[in-house]
């Protein structure tokens, strides 16, 4: 590979994003070495030498509502950052998910010359079809993280490629309860659930007590039950502690930040908002019940105008194309539901072996060394290849 400086510039907009950020940018500096990578990104992606121009939390918005009460301040760092890509005329731009904010930059960048890549399809499968006509026209390269994307891709003039998934990659071995367990200071013998209500604000204002409802009366049902709470930073942990105090409820429980992995890896099962972390989950092949719930106006918008289209939330579900996992979303997600099928799933070992068994299959599918992949695919739109 070339030893030419170049300038590549990328945005992640929340905590998943980092991590993907971060894995690329490692295997593009063993492309280019003497490589500049800026842009807005979090504490990851800024340990392997990225610059921030501002905290990636500014973009870790989320809900149609949400958004908007942060619109203002979103469209003026858009419109700052579309600048200085024009100014500086990097040699790439990598908008990781976060469509929002990086599809209707990239289009603007792209008429201007702009080599454009995004990383993580957007849902237009799930949700809003018609921003794949924001794709078009827009990107030298989709970089897709399952392999259903690109197949949707393939009958549309978006140029779409799957390279997997890093998460697939970074948990390509076995979990091992027995060695997480002895770090976590926990019998291995105990009934071990992890709860994870979500990495946003919203999100755990929303999940954080029904989750620790369910974790009492699953608790009660379980004598000895150990409760496992793994956070993304300080700031998320200190809300949720705030919340398990004023709930009054007694679980033993455990919080600790950056841990998800080991917790999770410690777990007989796992209570989780839908999301990346049900990814996560499901490659740490542990049985889990997901539940969901948006703020009373986005869930409105969405009933109103039939907005989703996917039949599941979940990503075993969606990779699958079925049901795997019990999915409890909105006025489903009640405590006393999700208690029931956790109970259900702990009494009944079949459940839990058709589910990891099913986690299996769908764990080779997504271990493609897509970190790797990801950067071959930049280095041919860098090189004017695609």
């Amino acid at each position: 590979m070339t030893d030419n400086p170049i300038h590549i510039m990328m945005v992640a907009g929340e905590h998943s994003g980092d991590i993907l950020g971060a894995g690329l940018i490692r295997c593009l500096k063993e492309r280019y070495p003497n490589a500049k990578f800026s842009g807005i990104g979090g504490q990851r992606m800024i340990a392997e030498g990225f610059e921030s121009s501002c905290p990636m939390s500014k973009l870790s918005v989320f809900g149609l509502f949400e958004v908007l009460k942060h619109l203002p301040e979103l469209l003026g760092i858009r419109k700052q950052l579309r600048q200085s890509i024009l100014n500086v005329k990097p040699d790439v731009f990598i908008g990781i998910d976060a469509p929002d904010f990086n599809l209707k930059l990239e289009r603007d960048i792209h008429q201007f010359g702009i080599k454009t890549v995004h990383y993580v399809s957007p849902t237009v499968w799930a949700w809003r079809p018609k921003r794949i006509k924001k794709l078009i026209g827009s990107l030298n390269a989709l970089l897709c993280i399952f392999p259903f994307e690109e197949k949707y891709f393939e009958n549309t003039p978006v140029p779409a490629y799957f390279i997997g998934h890093p998460l697939a990659d970074k948990y390509s071995g076995e979990a091992d309860i027995l060695a997480a367990r002895k770090n976590l200071g926990i019998d291995v013998d105990a009934p071990v659930l992890t709860i994870m209500p979500g990495s946003r604000i919203g999100e755990l204002n929303r999940h954080s007590l029904l989750f620790i409802q369910a974790a009492k009366i699953f608790a009660n049902k379980i004598p000895g039950l150990q409760v496992l709470l793994p956070m993304p930073d300080e700031k998320t942990a200190t809300l949720f502690n705030e919340i398990y105090a004023n709930s009054a409820i007694k679980l033993d429980i455990k919080v600790a930040v950056m841990a998800s992995s080991l917790m999770i890896s410690a777990s007989d099962s796992v209570l989780v908002a839908s999301g990346t972390a049900t990814l996560e989950v499901m490659l740490f092949k542990k049985p889990m019940v997901v539940a969901y719930k948006l703020s009373a106006l986005t869930a409105w918008v969405f009933k109103t105008f039939d907005l989703l289209k996917a039949p599941f939330v979940s990503m075993p579900n969606l990779i699958a194309g079925k049901q795997v996992v019990r999915e409890f979303i909105q006025d489903d997600a009640k405590a006393e539901l999700l208690a029931a099928e956790l109970i259900n799933i702990y009494r009944d070992p079949k459940i839990t072996s058709d589910m990891v068994n099913q986690f299996s299959d769908m764990k080779i599918n997504l271990t493609r060394d897509a970190d790797n992949r990801a950067a071959d695919i930049v280095s041919r739109v860098i090189n004017g290849e695609i």
